[in-house]
């Protein structure tokens, strides 16, 4: 047991951070968490320990000397939420000094930084064995010390949390009594999660308003407990001063001119790796200008007077090291305007009133603007300044030079001096520096929006009062809104403004998001001031790459313009939206791309008819990339089949799905067997109902019907096949009877109907033998043995097995003799020749990967894992089944899934593991219920068995597992029924 220091007073101390487990009766019971406030007392929130039968504390929760210890509930208040728990001290385990207490005075505006570190439930990680445990977390965060008025407690705003387990239960639940620092002082109690208030707020109590609240007695005894001298006068709580053990170098704050260039920093929560390469560069010595460079509304603004606020505070962002500025200047051509007038009486301001005066002197002389500057720099002598120039574009010309002839003599003066402030410039457009300058300045390019739970955040934010619907929609329903504005801070409160603005029509979040990029005031507020200025090439061009989306060679706009209007010259229109940074630029790949948030402003601009409108562009898009798709011969991985997917989404674009059925039929199985089946179901899903075309609904039919026929439902696939086999029919196409026929009886045999499979499968296999193709020959004499083997009929299976091996022995194809193995162990698993199963299994696995093909892996795996069980060899059937569970994901097969993950159930059970049995099977019935899957009931079954089996109640468990067994049926890929049925016999006995 580790013995605690005296020294742990000062501060947060990781080894007094305790994890309350409580029992509630009934075998019920929940987490939170609390903090060691003396030798015998923790403190915690009082929701945690209510009506507890029994509370344990655990310090150092699995790590060396952790120690856990029984406590008792000593002191509680329900209506501020705190409690404090006492325990006996344990042999081995030392004194510790009284934590410190404080307040953060809530008379006054400030935003305090304040930490907590407890055990919330979006932390709950698995151990190898499979148990289940509460990671810890640190959660850094800030106070605003005006919020929370009313209700008396604190608004503490941290980074969202990562995940969101379970969406009935807070992600932050078991965080509840974690103890508040700011500085070195407690000064609340975690106690309450809000969703409506977004993922990244919680609420404390307060020590202080706890220690009020109560009456005299109780107020004396929380204090003793708390060893609290005086629990009506407690000291501010905020960082350690200057000079403090835990403090930064030079900690301090500066002097600030000009407001803040952004609202709202208090809610700042992003953009830390962007602060962090800024303050980087801005406190090293050889650095004269930092530029941060964007598309409009993409947040340059925000993160830059985060910046300025964090060095206000005496922080450098991130790790940077470098002396506090002496004082900030904020300027925007928004506010106060940017002048070399300004911005010279603003840092003449900083420096006091004599040296004030005396630069106000000079600067009404008429000497020249170089020695009024010189003057200025000389003041400042060896102090920092650091000067916000935002919206800098406003002073540029599109190719990035300055209008500004004064401004341009003080940025002459600025990298010739030795001593001198410091730019921190924002701007669409980077300022256009000599080569022999650059080494002195730094770009920091600011391209991607907020992530996805910033964005979400920002939208309940921007809905505070409820009163626009925004804040009560399911963070999922947000998240498709953040995805559709890319994430662009901007275009987000432009999102919710619309939603205010329009007080007739009441638009609903969706409503605004379909007009989205047609709508004046939205594009007014995003689209760049030089899109007004753009030349018909230029225009052009920009079109093109709004169609295309990503980003594109120069020889691949050529392409595409050349057919639309010949006699355009793309090449200086490029340079020309180069120059003004509306395109960015990949020198690695020698392309060029739109960001996306101007694309979608610019495909909504354009018209949809025309030479140049949506409609020709996107055909041409899409005849380009048919022109280099490579043939069905070169396919290996699905990067080879990208242009077709590119070619089928433009032509669905243009309009023209009968031609994009033809596409999408053409590599719909590829995608399958390579494992994109949810990416194929999607695609088919486009072409439901829409097209007129015989040739091109057969080809979405079949397409569509194996994609059903791996992601399920199973019935679905049986439905599209039949319908295709008709159309076939029909139009006399003899190859896609073939296919059609096929996929029904594979369909049939996969549902459990193996009288209705083997007779489309043994049509398929002649139907491919006549029309000459090896490969679907092989592919209806594998389906036809599976389908033996789930009949029950091992010797016909093997036959089957062995005519795979002569075809694949004539052909000389790895890929055959891979599934002539493959035919081989399920044949021999139905005969329950286990070891000859396992060999048969592993010689599958080697030749599939010798074919380079991930397919039916999960299948040898699999037949491996039952086989194992029946000899015993429970752990190695584990083994077995979890890489087969693996392989079965990656291959996007929900049914194949479902198959290992009841087998692995059973392994469970064997083992008497029950509970691991029941999370097992009911994660079977999930992904079985997706395939649409009749075996669905035999898990849904097992998983009650291994419930009633913890409890533990004989005579449920085998009634469940009775109905396990008549639900798996004839499926040889699951364990034998007979297991089930005997085990449940047993189990009778016992009860």
């Amino acid at each position: 047991m580790r013995t605690e220091g005296a020294a742990g007073g000062g501060g947060l101390d990781p080894h007094r951070i305790a994890e309350i487990i409580v029992a509630t009766g009934a075998g019920g019971g929940r987490r939170g968490s609390g903090y060691r406030v003396g030798d015998t007392a923790v403190l915690t929130a009082f929701h945690v320990v209510a009506g507890a039968a029994g509370v344990q504390v655990r310090f150092d929760a699995d790590r060396p000397g952790q120690w856990t210890v029984a406590a008792t509930v000593t002191w509680s208040d329900l209506d501020t939420d705190v409690a404090v728990l006492t325990f006996a001290l344990p042999p081995g385990a030392a004194p510790v000094a009284p934590a410190r207490f404080g307040r953060i005075s809530d008379d006054r505006h400030a935003v305090i930084g304040v930490h907590a570190a407890g055990f919330p439930l979006w932390k709950q990680r698995r151990r190898p064995d499979g148990r289940q445990f509460r990671e810890l977390h640190q959660a850094d965060g800030t106070v605003a010390a005006l919020s929370n008025l009313r209700t008396g407690t604190l608004e503490i705003t941290v980074p969202v949390a990562a995940a969101d387990p379970d969406p009935k239960v807070s992600p932050w639940s078991g965080m509840s009594g974690a103890a508040v620092w700011a500085g070195c002082r407690i000064v609340g109690v975690v106690a309450e999660h809000h969703r409506w208030e977004g993922m990244g707020r919680l609420t404390a109590a307060r020590i202080d308003h706890t220690l009020l609240r109560v009456g005299e007695q109780r107020r004396g005894e929380l204090a003793g407990l708390l060893a609290i001298a005086d629990p009506q006068a407690l000291p501010d709580a905020g960082p350690e001063p200057t000079g403090s053990a835990d403090s930064r170098p030079g900690q301090g704050s500066a002097k600030v001119i000009g407001l803040p260039v952004t609202h709202g920093l208090e809610l700042f929560k992003d953009r830390t790796d962007v602060r962090e390469m800024i303050g980087r560069h801005l406190s090293d010595p050889a650095i004269r200008m930092v530029t941060v460079a964007g598309r409009r509304g993409i947040g340059k603004s925000a993160v830059a007077a985060k910046v300025m606020e964090l060095l206000e505070q005496g922080e450098w962002p991130g790790h940077a090291q470098a002396p506090v500025p002496s004082g900030l200047v904020n300027l925007s051509t928004r506010t106060s305007g940017i002048s070399l007038e300004r911005l010279y009486f603003d840092c003449a301001h900083l420096l006091g009133s004599e040296r004030e005066r005396r630069l106000l002197d000079i600067w009404a002389t008429n000497r020249p603007a170089q020695d009024k500057i010189g003057e200025l720099f000389a003041a400042m002598g060896d102090q920092l300044f650091i000067i916000l120039l935002d919206n800098l574009e406003d002073l540029l010309q599109d190719d990035g030079r300055l209008d500004d002839e004064e401004f341009a003599i003080f940025l002459d003066c600025l990298f010739r001096a030795r001593s001198t402030p410091r730019l921190l410039v924002t701007s669409q457009i980077p300022l256009r520096l000599a080569p022999e300058l650059r080494r002195f300045a730094a770009e920091i390019e600011l391209s991607e929006g907020l992530p996805p739970t910033e964005s979400v955040a920002l939208l309940r934010e921007l809905d505070q009062d409820g009163s626009l619907g925004v804040a009560q929609l399911s963070d999922e329903q947000l998240l498709r809104a953040t995805v559709h504005v890319h994430g662009v801070p901007r275009a987000l409160e432009l999102l919710v403004g619309a939603m205010a603005d329009d007080t007739l029509a009441l638009p609903t979040l969706q409503d605004v998001l379909e007009s989205f990029t047609l709508r004046g005031d939205v594009v007014a507020g995003l689209a760049e001031d030089r899109y007004q200025r753009l030349d018909p090439e230029s225009r052009a061009v920009l079109n093109v790459l709004a169609v295309l989306h990503t980003p594109m060679t120069r020889e691949a706009i050529e392409w595409i313009v050349a057919g639309l209007d010949p006699g355009l010259d793309i090449a200086p229109a490029l340079s020309r939206l180069l120059r003004v940074r509306m395109l960015k630029v990949d020198r690695a790949s020698r392309t060029f791309a739109l960001h996306p948030m101007d694309a979608d402003l610019a495909y909504g601009a354009m018209p949809r008819d025309g030479v140049l409108g949506q409609q020709s562009v996107e055909r041409r898009a899409a005849d380009w990339y048919a022109s280099i798709a490579p043939p069905r011969s070169d396919w290996r991985t699905l990067d080879d089949i990208q242009p077709y997917r590119r070619e089928f989404e433009h032509r669905v674009r243009a309009g023209d799905l009968n031609d994009a059925a033809v596409v999408l039929g053409a590599i719909s199985e590829w995608m399958i067997w390579q494992g994109s089946v949810l990416a194929a179901i999607s695609m088919h899903l486009t072409m439901e109902g829409q097209l007129n075309d015989d040739r091109a609904r057969l080809a979405h039919l079949i397409g569509y019907g194996h994609a059903r026929l791996g992601g399920g439902p199973l019935a679905d696939a049986v439905d599209l096949f039949s319908e295709a086999a008709d159309l076939a029919e029909h139009v006399g196409d003899r190859g896609a009877l073939q296919n059609a026929t096929f996929g029904l009886g594979d369909a049939y045999r996969q549902l459990g109907s193996l009288d209705a499979a083997v007779g489309p499968l043994a049509r398929a296999g002649d139907l491919a033998h006549e029309n000459g193709d090896a490969e679907a020959e092989v592919h209806a004499v594998l389906s036809l043995s599976l389908a033996h083997s789930t009949l029950g009929d091992g010797v016909a299976a093997l036959a089957g097995a062995d005519r795979l091996r002569e075809l694949a022995r004539t052909s000389g194809d790895l890929l055959t003799e891979a599934r002539s193995w493959n035919a081989r162990f399920t044949a021999l698993l139905t005969m329950g020749h286990w070891e000859e199963t396992i060999a048969a299994g592993d010689r599958a696995v080697r030749a599939y990967q010798d074919a380079g093909i991930r397919e039916a892996t999960d299948y040898a795996l699999n037949a491996k894992g039952v086989a194992l069980l029946a000899l015993g060899r429970v752990a190695d059937a584990l083994t077995s089944l979890e890489a087969a569970l693996q392989a079965a994901s990656r291959m996007e097969n929900p049914r194949t899934e479902g198959v290992c993950l009841f087998n692995m159930a059973w392994a469970y059970w064997t083992d008497g593991q029950y509970g691991q049995a029941a999370e097992a099977a009911e994660r079977a019935t999930v992904s079985l219920q997706l395939a649409g899957s009749p075996e669905k009931a035999a898990a849904q079954a097992l998983a009650e068995a291994a419930r009633a089996r913890t409890v533990p109640d004989p005579q449920a468990a085998a009634d469940a597992l009775t109905r396990a067994a008549g639900g798996v049926g004839r499926n040889v890929e699951m364990v034998s029924p007979a297991w089930l049925t005997e085990e449940a016999g047993r189990l009778r006995e016992e009860a």
